[in-house]
């Protein structure tokens, strides 16, 4: 019988901000411990918030054996690994005390705008051991900004974003951030329809949701995948590497393992490499049940069985620049774009909400509403230019997408 643990401590203060202004702050201190038991193939869970008996917690996963779940899987074993993130706050009221005064400065620099919706601090350290030797941990603090936009003028809910998720502050460099969208904002441009240069962030376009979709274990095992029996074969371009990743170089926040215990090297699973199907994501069951590679990607809740369960996907960097990649070009940089999707087959189209004309450094000017369409093999494939070297912000690893799409005005 093998015994496994999971704790999770989760600290994090929440900044409600309404007409540019802390409208409230919510604190939250939780602790989420999770027991699994292993035996003759079989798995029992039990979970807790807050203090508990351990004993007892145990005796609970250990009679959940009677369910019958079954795990006829190796457990992880033999495996010792700590990463601590620090983030630039020490607490949560120098976070609050700080963004106070980012907002003000805001409110000064453009009073013509209103910004909303929430910038977050938290710290989550998470623990997983068993009796085999596993003993990994994760204690990761972070800032986590989705701050909205919307100029007082203009008839939108929203008029655009500033977003991004890293342990790094830089006051600064955020209101560049502000200033170089609240410019674009106020300002008009235009293009004609036809293809061109787009530049994509994973959050402004969800231009990556087929990827998730294709390459899940299961979907891509059952046949219902596009990729299902072309692992080997090349479909996309020399220049395009997919990973399955859960390294901080690729701005990814979180835990470095997957619930099961799973530590890649360097963080990473190439899903795609070099333009050629690799593998799809997958856990020890989808692994085992469909002879595919084991990737890591495990998930569920501390009180559940673990379960395949996406992981982020990040497209490798290229050896160019932004600059280099848009050769001097003035293009369109997507800011966002909702209400689009792709098909079963892989054809995309979305309308684009927000997207200004870009040289490089700054947002010249707010485009108009646009259409864009393609198609995943094309994306991915001819038309895909590369991921800058350079990221668009010191505060975060963001590395920006540069493909061409069809852009029609609406």
């Amino acid at each position: 019988m093998i015994n496994e643990k999971i704790t999770i401590k989760n600290e994090e203060t929440s900044l409600n901000i309404v007409q540019g202004e802390i409208e409230s702050i919510r604190k939250k201190n939780i602790t989420k411990t999770g027991y699994r038991v292993y035996d003759d193939n079989k798995i029992g869970v039990a979970g807790v918030i807050g203090k508990h008996d351990e004993n007892e917690m145990k005796e609970k996963a250990k009679k959940a054996l009677s369910l019958g779940i079954e795990y006829p899987y190796e457990v992880t074993d033999k495996t010792q690994k700590e990463i601590v993130v620090e983030s630039h706050f020490k607490d949560g009221n120098e976070f609050s005390t700080e963004i106070q005064d980012l907002l003000i400065q805001l409110r000064k620099n453009h009073p013509e705008f209103i910004f909303s919706n929430k910038i977050n601090f938290s710290k989550e350290d998470i623990k997983l051991e068993n009796d085999l030797d596993l003993n990994l941990r994760s204690c990761v603090s972070k800032v986590e900004s989705s701050l909205l936009l919307k100029e007082k003028t203009s008839p939108n809910l929203i008029d655009g974003f500033i977003g991004y998720e890293s342990n790094n502050w830089d006051r600064n460099e955020y209101l560049r951030l502000a200033d170089m969208t609240c410019h674009g904002l106020k300002n008009t441009a235009d293009i004609d329809n036809g293809y061109h240069k787009v530049v994509l962030i994973p959050e402004g376009c969800a231009f990556l949701n087929k990827m998730y979709t294709e390459l899940h274990g299961l979907k891509y095992g059952t046949g219902g995948s596009i990729f299902t029996g072309k692992a080997g074969q090349k479909l996309f371009s020399d220049d395009f590497t997919l990973y399955q990743s859960l390294s901080t170089d690729d701005g990814i926040y979180g835990p470095f393992f997957d619930v099961e215990g799973t530590v890649n090297e360097n963080f990473k699973y190439p899903l795609i490499e070099n333009g050629v199907i690799k593998s799809p994501y997958t856990d020890k069951k989808t692994a085992k049940q469909f002879n595919l590679n084991h990737t890591g990607a495990a998930g569920g809740n501390y009180d559940s069985v673990p379960t395949l369960s996406p992981m982020p996907l990040v497209i490798k960097k290229s050896d160019k620049t932004l600059k280099e990649l848009l050769n001097g070009e003035k293009v369109i940089f997507v800011l966002f774009a909702s209400g689009g999707d792709f098909t079963p087959e892989g054809k995309y189209a979305t309308p684009v909400q927000t997207a200004f004309l870009f040289d490089g450094e700054n947002f010249i000017g707010k485009l108009p509403q646009l259409n864009m369409t393609s198609n995943i093999y094309d994306m991915f494939g001819k038309d895909f230019l590369g991921v800058s070297s350079d990221s668009l912000t010191t505060l975060s690893p963001m590395h920006l997408t540069v493909m061409n799409m069809k852009i029609e005005k609406i």
